[in-house]
């Protein structure tokens, strides 16, 4: 946190009447706001998450969304005076169970969904303030915005990706962090990705990671999962190109061999020409997060064979159950995980083999593993993460202030 925001302890309250109070204090100056205005720090939540399934960028945006309110409610330092909405175009599919934030519903003017028109067309006619969006693409319209870029897998691992996706991220993204005012990815070697490939000046960028936390809210005992007798390793199956799903079909006969399945999560007849049909590979299908919780507990291990990832967000997941992870050495799961994985090459299939014999063979071993992971997810929490945005507000607000 920069020094102009530190000192904004000018984000204070006070306790006791109004009339003995000093008037409030705008963030990050030592400047006073006549008491009985208005909120002047007014943010707007680019709600197009909404439509999405509650995984991958929409579900980093939710959890988000749920510490904002959170310290919002609490009534933290960094929030005085400020109003936060919602700004969707339908209402959300699930209840986020918010106290302060409102959800304002601006319908779709164009029916079937044309990808990002009500983003770039509607949206921005409501933003007052300041705008966040955090699912990579958002409104060229708003200057005065944060946007969170994830990752660039589509200049990394192209083949993962169609045609006009490709092009869309591409044409976009370096069109965005030009624009707005801050970019906030998920690593440092998102933000190495992001600078290299010319999306945004390396100072524009703020690391934010992902929190763990919202896995310990998954209740696995109400799962109802039926689990093998027979020892499992447990993969997230994906179909795109940088998941890298042929790994499992290789090494499904050896683990086989040494007593174990291969139990896979994902969409059985997207996955089955990619991972084939060992008499050991299990295909769950899709688990909600109770039953991906269960899942985990009994796993023998996760592994995470990815060419490529933003954040590896199922890493944190299963170390929150006590799972041991076996993560690629490619980026950036040696950065999320430091020691409390074992790591393979992504494209040696006999070194993952080794490593999943290898917690076998040494309990111990998978013991300090599980413990280590205990101690690195406490570094990834949701409010954390939401303290990262609310500061880059208040220096975004601060400095609008002073001018």
């Amino acid at each position: 946190m920069s020094n102009s925001v530190v000192k904004g302890a000018a984000f204070r309250s006070y306790a006791g009447g109004t009339s003995a109070a000093p008037a409030p204090v705008i963030p990050g100056t030592s400047r006073q706001r006549p008491r009985g205005h208005a909120p002047i720090r007014s943010w707007t939540i680019n709600g197009d998450f909404l439509t999405l399934n509650p995984e991958g960028v929409a579900r980093y945006a939710r959890e988000l969304v749920r510490a904002l309110d959170a310290l919002v409610s609490e009534g933290h330092p960094l929030t005085e005076g400020l109003r936060l909405t919602i700004v969707s175009p339908i209402a959300s599919r699930e209840s986020l169970n918010l106290r302060t934030i409102p959800v304002h519903v601006v319908p779709e003017a164009i029916r079937p969904r044309l990808p990002q028109v009500w983003v770039q067309f509607q949206l921005p006619r409501h933003v007052g303030g300041g705008l966040l969006s955090f699912c990579n693409l958002a409104p060229l319209a708003v200057s005065r915005q944060i946007v969170c870029i994830h990752d660039l897998q589509t200049r990394l691992t192209p083949k993962s990706y169609g045609r006009m996706f490709r092009w869309i991220h591409r044409v976009m993204l370096p069109l965005l962090g030009r624009r707005v005012a801050r970019i906030v990815t998920v690593s440092e070697a998102s933000r190495q990705h992001l600078a290299t490939y010319g999306v945004a000046l390396p100072g524009k960028i703020t690391v934010g990671y992902n929190g763990s936390d919202h896995a310990l809210r998954w209740q696995p005992d109400r799962a109802g999962v039926q689990l093998a007798p027979r020892p499992y390793v447990l993969c997230v199956g994906r179909t795109q190109a940088h998941k890298n799903p042929e790994l499992v079909q290789s090494i499904a006969p050896r683990l086989d061999a040494a007593g174990f399945d291969l139990a896979v999560v994902g969409n059985p007849d997207q996955l089955r020409p990619l991972m084939g049909e060992a008499a050991n590979l299990r295909y769950l299908g899709r688990l909600d997060d109770d039953a991906l919780a269960a899942t985990l507990r009994a796993a023998h291990c996760l592994l995470l064979p990815s060419r490529f990832e933003g954040f590896g967000l199922p890493a944190v997941e299963a170390m929150a159950w006590n799972c041991p992870v076996i993560a690629s050495t490619s980026p950036c799961l040696p950065e999320i995980c430091a020691s409390a994985a074992l790591y393979a090459d992504p494209e040696e299939p006999e070194a993952w083999v080794a490593a999943i014999l290898s917690l076998a063979a040494d309990p111990d071993l998978r013991a300090r593993l599980v413990a280590a992971g205990q101690r690195r997810v406490e570094r990834f929490s949701w409010r954390a993460v939401a303290e990262t945005y609310l500061s880059l507000m208040a220096e975004m607000d601060a400095a609008r202030a002073e001018a």
